[in-house]
């Protein structure tokens, strides 16, 4: 069985998955299914844990002809515990990180939260101003939630610090960083530049089909239909089911499947409004300025 020897750490809504299917159309890579999340033993992410058996389940149809071999999980970033439990497991792994302003990462993930159940303030601001208090047990968090403090906002864009973890145990040049901005703008000639970072062909033939339209990649804004269906379906007995760490009857995995995806709907983000938007950007300015002096690059056209 083939190994994972490069991960897609996150973060989550920063063009993660949009990086993870076009890795997965080059013909010299192979992905395994995204957001196992068997690494992050802090995150509380699956409850029991992901077996290394299990895991390494996902990863028995990986060819042996492929190069390479990836996994995309994106709360690895946000854990403590990550960056050295996969250099216990893959002290030569690759890394691969994405980072998008921190303003509209955190508005975009808050939106994904609602969605899903793991968030039950719906107004963005509001569920910033209650991340002290939650912090402090004064306010309490929904039942069922994950990761483990990911309603604590503010850690999520802590990114100098999450970034020395993986600089320290892999080394600066394992790591490869790709600002969300420059994907947007030029998502080829970053999928190039990752392309020879991981040392396969940056052009081959049907290069262009790379970034055909995916819609079942589909990452835009979405609501649920039945709010009872998702708080349903977001039972960790049955989210176990639906990641394949537990098994279950004959057919019940793909029936909970059809029933999550006939449940969402997608509309249009409330926006921000501008006196938030400008008083996060003051905010994060100290951590803006610290990832910028640690990657040698001005990002506080962020926080303007």
């Amino acid at each position: 069985m083939r190994r994972p020897d490069f991960f897609v750490v996150g973060h989550p809504r920063s063009g993660s998955g949009q990086m993870n299917g076009y890795l997965d159309r080059h013909p010299a890579l192979w992905m395994a299914k995204k957001e196992l999340h068997y690494f992050g033993s802090d995150l509380g992410y699956h409850t029991p844990p992901r077996t290394l058996e299990n895991y390494h389940r996902f990863f028995q149809k990986a060819p042996e002809d492929a190069q390479r071999i990836g996994e995309a999980s994106t709360w690895y970033l946000f854990s403590e515990a990550a960056a050295q439990e996969i250099h216990d497991y893959c002290p030569s792994a690759g890394i691969i990180v994405l980072l998008r302003d921190p303003v509209s990462l955190l508005h975009s993930l808050h939106s994904h939260f609602v969605f899903r159940g793991d968030e039950d303030i719906p107004h963005f601001d509001e569920a910033l101003s209650a991340e002290t208090g939650r912090s402090e047990g004064r306010i309490e968090e929904p039942e069922h939630h994950i990761p483990t403090d990911g309603l604590h906002y503010s850690r999520m864009i802590r990114y100098a610090p999450q970034l020395r973890r993986y600089f320290e145990c892999f080394g600066r040049e394992k790591v490869h960083v790709v600002i969300n901005d420059d994907f947007r703008k030029n998502p080829r000639e970053v999928f190039r530049g990752t392309c020879r970072y991981l040392n396969v062909a940056d052009d081959f033939d049907d290069f262009e089909q790379v970034f055909a339209p995916n819609k079942r990649a589909r990452n835009s804004n979405r609501t649920v239909r039945s709010r009872a269906v998702q708080d349903f379906l977001i039972h960790p007995q049955r989210q176990q089911v639906l990641e394949g760490v537990r098994t279950s009857l004959p057919g019940w995995r793909f029936t909970l499947r059809a029933l999550r995806r006939v449940n969402i709907q997608y509309v249009d983000r409330a926006a921000m409004p501008p006196e938030v938007e400008q008083k996060l950007k003051l905010r994060f300015l100290p951590e803006v300025e610290e990832l910028s002096q640690l990657l040698d690059r001005d990002l506080t056209h962020w926080c303007r």
